[in-house]
């Protein structure tokens, strides 16, 4: 039963994303960590601190999505119209190139902006819809994955910010960067396409739920990787996007990098 402004959490005490087993028995929160991870759905608790091990229920087998959903991303690629490529880059005052480096598409079926979503080898599983009044949907049968554009991110310096607008902003500044579905999205993606040849640095929405999923990412990472860094939006600026366009440097952001410490 997802918690409400009258039943919250009994973990984190918040009015949202939460869950309660219809017995109280069990909590699903995904801010507060425990010791069973649950993936992007959070961490399962027992309000009285005691670890519930629930029984494992046989799951039907799920049938292959047979959506190729290549064909559709390069048909919404080929639909952009130089006024639509207009729009956007004054809407969302960000370069074009980066835009397109996502593989930014119009839908017409839809009536919406695309970005596709791919898994940690890179394979479009999942489209994420933007409306031109800035609502966000995910086409039905999408998986929720990695925004990613088509440079080799095998290894160096990659940096993980969270939605398509905030990866093409940080790639705008010359990074390798990776954007996740949520703040507590695309977890399990991440964590494969990760290894011990990256510097990762998350750049969390400057919220709360941006700030704790970073936070959860890092400590999961870092048994991957040699570095995990946090590097937190400055000033007013509330997420990367809005840090880009606000007049951050490349040179400015390198030097908060050297500086943040290793999680």
């Amino acid at each position: 039963i997802r918690v409400s402004k009258t039943n919250p959490c009994p973990i984190c005490n918040k009015p949202d994303w939460c869950m309660v087993s219809k017995d109280g028995t069990a909590v699903i929160c995904p801010r507060v960590p425990s010791g069973k991870s649950l993936g992007d759905a959070g961490w399962l608790h027992r309000p009285n601190g005691e670890m519930f091990t629930p029984p494992v229920p046989a799951l039907p087998v799920q049938e292959e999505c047979n959506i190729n959903w290549e064909a559709g991303v390069l048909k919404c690629e080929q639909a952009m119209a130089p006024h639509q490529w207009e729009f956007m880059v004054n809407d969302l005052q960000l370069p074009q190139d980066s835009l397109r480096a996502f593989r930014m598409g119009w839908s017409q079926a839809k009536g919406a902006y695309t970005f596709p979503m791919h898994d940690a080898s890179g394979k479009v599983i999942g489209v994420r819809l933007r409306y031109p009044n800035g609502r966000k949907l995910s086409v039905k049968g999408s998986r929720s994955g990695l925004f990613m554009h088509g440079t080799d991110m095998s290894s160096g310096l990659l940096l993980v910010a969270e939605g398509p607008t905030d990866a093409a902003a940080l790639h705008s500044l010359g990074y390798n960067v990776v954007g996740r579905p949520s703040c507590n999205g695309g977890t399990k993606y991440l964590y494969e396409l990760v290894n011990w040849k990256h510097q990762v640095v998350l750049i969390p929405d400057k919220d709360k739920p941006g700030i704790d999923g970073a936070e959860s990412v890092a400590k999961m990472l870092k048994v991957k990787t040699k570095q995990v860094k946090i590097v937190e939006p400055r000033g007013s600026c509330t997420d990367a996007k809005e840090w880009v366009v606000g007049g951050l440097l490349r040179g400015q952001l390198d030097i908060l990098i050297g500086q943040a410490s290793n999680v």
